[in-house]
């Protein structure tokens, strides 16, 4: 069934209908804005994507240095140099890295030179000191150098106008470096998106606390901010809210000013104290889904005030698998990100999965690579209660919505969810 209800509108389907997981998906993507880039230190963009291309405004290296420590010298000086007929050439000077001024090199001298000083003027090689040997003021060269050897040239590296990194990618440790070298202090990127997470329900208390009768500890709150965090956005939590409709909307309402997304768990069903599908509908547009997996079948998507809500279910590994179905696509969309999925391996199962009846099937996998390729393994029980699955599992082995099992000894998709 899907639902669209907002502001006194509503369109029903058919109770027995189900959406595909790639139909949801795509629905939740579209309904997403666009974020603006923002100005930010290059220290900071780590990790971010670049939401313009960044440009060299300067040359690199800016003059012509030394890529050995050894001797700068004139080539033609020493063109017939052997092993057993040396030419011997005094010792004018010597250039450090950082020095301002350089000594000339004419014909029939050398300098000393380190590695990243500046080439005297005359010089047009460098001859690492490793095949020379010295004395009394003197080295000696056993073989012949060429024009260029060991010389690192002006704007080899980069020149003026030349894009060092384009809009669109995601700055690794390296780029720091390269933007660093070129000299850029501050770059646009998109930023890392702000997401609520949103726990509901008058069973619920804080992790902290002793749990009464009837009650139990929220841990879908702090599961889901930290998946918030691995996926690259930035958390915050309306703390555990009751099932009250009022103290529903004044959650959304008091956060509205630092949400890009809302991720809410509990009251995603049809229960009567689930609320939040009419609570979402009263204050913006919501649509309601069973959605052809399993765990994970009732789903909410929405907007209030243009900010997009993401509504997953109450029990724990149901909102897990929901959030990486849904969820970190979203928030690495929001990033600017392109690569949206998890990487997929295939792996032999080493037990029967059983399928579900038109139903896409994610179980809770223990990875393991042996000499022949991988292997997945179910964490244990599967109920969509079983928070121990999800905490030893570290993929998600996917079977199809036409498949009745897979046995064990075949192959089956797995995405891989460890991240770093």
């Amino acid at each position: 069934m899907t639902r669209f209800v907002g502001h006194g509108r509503e369109q029903v389907t058919t109770a027995d209908e189900l959406t595909s997981v790639e139909d949801h998906l795509q629905a939740i993507l579209a309904s997403l804005p666009r974020q603006d880039p923002i100005e930010l230190t290059t220290l900071d963009s780590l990790g971010l994507v670049l939401g313009a291309d960044v440009v060299s405004h300067t040359t690199l290296p800016p003059f012509a240095n030394a890529a050995m420590d050894g001797y700068a010298v004139v080539a033609s000086d020493i063109a017939a140099a052997t092993v057993d007929r040396p030419v011997r050439l005094p010792v004018v000077g010597e250039v450090l890295a950082g020095a301002p001024t350089t000594p000339q090199v004419g014909t029939g001298r050398v300098v000393r030179i380190m590695t990243g000083a500046p080439v005297p003027h005359g010089a047009d090689a460098v001859v690492p000191v490793e095949t020379t040997s010295d004395a009394d003021g003197e080295v000696a060269f056993h073989r012949p150098a060429a024009a260029g050897d060991h010389v690192r040239l002006p704007g080899e590296d980069m020149q003026p106008g030349q894009v060092l990194l384009k809009a669109g990618r995601r700055v690794q440790p390296a780029d720091i470096a390269l933007l660093a070298a070129a000299g850029v202090a501050r770059v646009l990127c998109v930023p890392p998106p702000r997401v609520v997470v949103l726990s509901s329900g008058d069973e619920l208390v804080q992790a902290t606390r002793e749990p009464g009768p009837g009650q139990i500890r929220d841990s879908n709150g702090p599961m889901l901010s930290s998946m918030v965090r691995a996926a690259g956005g930035i958390p915050f939590t309306t703390g555990i809210v009751p099932d009250d409709r009022k103290a529903l909307m004044y959650a959304f309402d008091t956060n509205l000013g630092h949400a890009d997304l809302f991720v809410c768990t509990g009251g995603a069903s049809a229960g009567t104290r689930d609320l939040l599908p009419d609570v979402i509908g009263a204050m913006g547009e919501v649509a309601t889904a069973k959605v052809a997996m399993r765990p994970g079948m009732p789903q909410i998507r929405g907007l209030i005030s243009g900010t997009p809500v993401i509504g997953l279910p109450g029990n724990p590994v149901s909102a897990f698998v929901s959030f990486e179905v849904f969820v970190r696509p979203a928030i690495r969309r929001l990033q600017g990100r392109r690569d949206l999925a998890r990487p997929v391996v295939s792996a032999r199962a080493t037990q029967d999965l059983r399928g579900a009846p038109d139903k896409r099937h994610f179980v809770r996998v223990r990875l393991a690579r042996e000499s022949d390729g991988w292997t997945a393994t179910p964490t244990g029980a599967q109920g969509s209660h079983m928070v121990s699955s999800i905490s030893a599992a570290d993929g998600l082995a996917v079977v199809p919505e036409d498949v009745e099992a897979v046995r064990a000894g075949e192959q089956v998709r797995v995405q891989v969810l460890v991240d770093g």
